[in-house]
């Protein structure tokens, strides 16, 4: 196994990030998921011919595609092969792709490294090419020690270049269940619970033979366990009969629920689980509207009353809250996989019932969080990632500050996270919407700015091309980032300024950083050089000759001569710089606006702008006469 400080000192030497265009970005895989793949830890997939098929591939071909559902233990499985296959330990890098489309060529490949590229869920499919550009690379690959395992799924891995790549695919299988809870039991300094795993009541999971995901969340509910009894099991099994018995309630009779009704609060309880009596309620009605079921005054008025439609559906009030039992430990998250997995057909009209709810003005934010967490939550269980792409659209409209909370917790989230980071850059692609331009900014303003500023600058770029001028969560945004990460920043904005003409992103992301304090800053310190110099004036020039940010520039110019006269700011360097932009003739009028504006123009910070100008003009003249 690896040597943590050796392999942190060799991942930031390769490592390297680039703002230009696609790329594939290279993340460290951090050691609390290596800790699974040691030799007293792995549980090899139950299907031994594809477990040595899969290791004599990598060796032999230095790709290999692992295809299976998620949830199955692919990644550990490919970590495993990563961590075997050469005589020496490599380097083991996760791959996050910034791509438009999956492209083999982009993908790294340095001496003594290994790569794992997860494919599932593509946001476009790859050109016919790609296959023979996995084998190509890991042709390669083998001859430098380079090697590369493929994550994807049976329903994804089917045209016409996956054809290419059938003799270097296989089809994974989990674990065996039994022993791989044993061994996460012990993992847990749980080895007196082991036992529990022999007795009667397990056999029917044994038989089943849950996949890995599932085992895992078996050793945990064992974990957790009070006492060795009936409920561990039930729990598991996601206490199918006792969500039964509510969703098919034995008596119907006079001013009780319609049985529809009944099945509603009960969903509803579930995804605003712990929340107001009323805020259940609206969300059962909502439900029953998007169902088409009679909800007018009259069918309200008619139906049972509120108290006993929460009795009816097994809700215990608590105060002017309502929660189902609290004893079955995690019951309302397994109502909701319940009602995601049994009325599979319907996922799209729940999904967009749910999300609804979180969106609703009328359900208090507390209980709309409550619900938002519960819907994240149930995207991860049951691997439905439109559930984000829904909550994106539709609460970003009406509850912004929300949905940044969320997303940005998803965005950092070990199971959701590389998903999320991925759709907000795929969301700023085409003709986004501006709440989804604010949505994706401020996201990248905040907690993913702290703790992942590279990743933050990238969409933040996307983002910046549909912002206006000025933005002020554009502002926002760089002023954190900057804070955090001025380097980074600065690197950015170099490779998107050396672009000639700079394109829009680059224009907003400067003007964004001349309206704060550190961005100024920063933006000074980068005229050091000539080109540096060069890119700055440049910047300044196209953002006053566009119309469209013409006068953004020219107020945000105006606070800088302010600031300059004040001592704020270095008044001898910008009087230089500035000289620089509006030397040109083309440009040169703008400074009237200035002459209009300060009678003592003369004696001002812009006044000494047009002297020097005047004076160089004049030099230049008489130097090419």
């Amino acid at each position: 196994m690896q040597n943590v400080a050796p392999y942190a000192t060799a991942f930031q030497a390769e490592s390297q990030h680039f703002y230009g265009g696609d790329f594939v970005r290279q993340q460290p895989v951090h050691q609390v998921d290596l800790a699974a793949c040691t030799n007293d830890r792995f549980i090899p997939p139950r299907d031994a011919d594809c477990w040595e098929q899969a290791q004599f591939l990598i060796k032999e071909h230095g790709v290999v595609i692992l295809c299976a559902p998620p949830g199955t233990g692919r990644r550990s499985t490919a970590l495993r092969l990563l961590t075997t296959v050469g005589s020496l330990p490599l380097t083991l890098v996760d791959l996050e792709p910034e791509w438009s489309k999956p492209d083999a060529t982009k993908l790294p490949a340095a001496t003594g490294h290994g790569y794992i590229l997860d494919l599932s869920g593509m946001p476009q499919q790859p050109g016919p090419r790609f296959g023979q550009g996995l084998i190509n690379y890991g042709i390669d690959g083998v001859k430098k020690s380079c090697y590369l395992v493929v994550l994807t799924t049976p329903d994804e891995w089917t045209n016409e270049w996956s054809e290419e790549t059938r003799h270097i695919t296989v089809k994974h299988s989990s674990p065996n269940a039994k022993p791989l809870v044993r061994q996460e039991l012990r993992q847990m300094g749980a080895e007196d619970r082991v036992s529990w795993l022999d007795q009667d009541a397990y056999n029917d999971i044994w038989r089943s033979n849950p996949p890995a995901q599932e085992a895992r969340r078996l050793a945990r509910i064992v974990y957790e366990a009070k006492e060795n009894d009936n409920t561990v099991v039930e729990e598991f099994q996601g206490w199918n009969t006792h969500i039964n018995k509510l969703l098919t309630p034995t008596r119907q009779g006079p001013g009780e629920p319609e049985l529809v009704s009944t099945r509603a609060t009960v969903w509803a309880g579930a995804l605003i689980n712990g929340g107001r009596k009323r805020s259940v309620l609206h969300a059962a009605d909502a439900l029953l509207e998007k169902l088409e079921f009679g909800r007018k005054p009259l069918d309200i008025l008619a139906d049972a009353t509120s108290s006993h439609r929460l009795k009816a559906a097994a809700l215990r009030p608590h105060g002017d809250r309502a929660f189902h039992e609290l004893d079955k430990h995690d019951l309302a998250p397994a109502i909701l996989r319940h009602l995601w997995d049994e009325f599979p057909t319907q996922r799209d009209l729940l999904r967009s019932w749910a999300v609804s709810v979180v969106a609703q003005q009328a359900v208090p934010e507390d209980d709309a969080r409550i619900a938002l967490s519960a819907l994240l939550e149930l995207s991860k269980e049951v691997h439905d990632t439109s559930i984000i792409d829904s909550v994106a659209k539709e609460v970003t409209g009406r509850r912004l500050p929300l949905a940044v909370e969320a997303l940005t917790s998803a965005a950092l989230d070990p199971t959701l996270g590389k998903y999320v980071r991925g759709r907000l850059y795929r969301w700023m692609l085409g003709k986004p919407s501006p709440a989804m331009v604010d949505l994706v900014t401020q996201i990248c303003g905040g907690e993913l700015a702290v703790r992942q500023p590279s990743i933050a600058m990238t969409r933040l770029a996307r983002a910046a091309v549909h912002a206006p001028f000025p933005s002020s969560a554009m502002v926002d945004a760089f002023r954190r980032l900057t804070q955090i990460n001025a380097a980074e920043v600065a690197k950015a904005l170099e490779t998107w300024l050396t672009e000639e003409p700079a394109k829009r992103h680059a224009l907003v992301a400067f003007l964004s950083l001349a309206a704060t304090d550190e961005g100024t800053r920063l933006l000074l310190s980068m005229t050091d050089d000539a080109a540096g110099r060069q890119r700055f004036v440049r910047a300044w020039q196209q953002l006053l000759q566009d119309d469209e940010s013409q006068s953004a520039a020219d107020e945000q110019l105006g606070r800088w001569g302010v600031a300059a006269e004040s001592g704020l700011l270095p008044s001898a360097l910008l009087v230089d710089l500035m000289a620089d932009v509006y030397e040109p003739k083309i440009y040169r009028s703008g400074l009237q606006r200035f002459f209009a504006q300060d009678r003592d123009f003369q004696d001002s910070f812009w006044g000494e702008v047009l002297e020097r100008v005047i004076i160089r003009t004049h030099e230049r003249e008489k130097a090419s006469s």
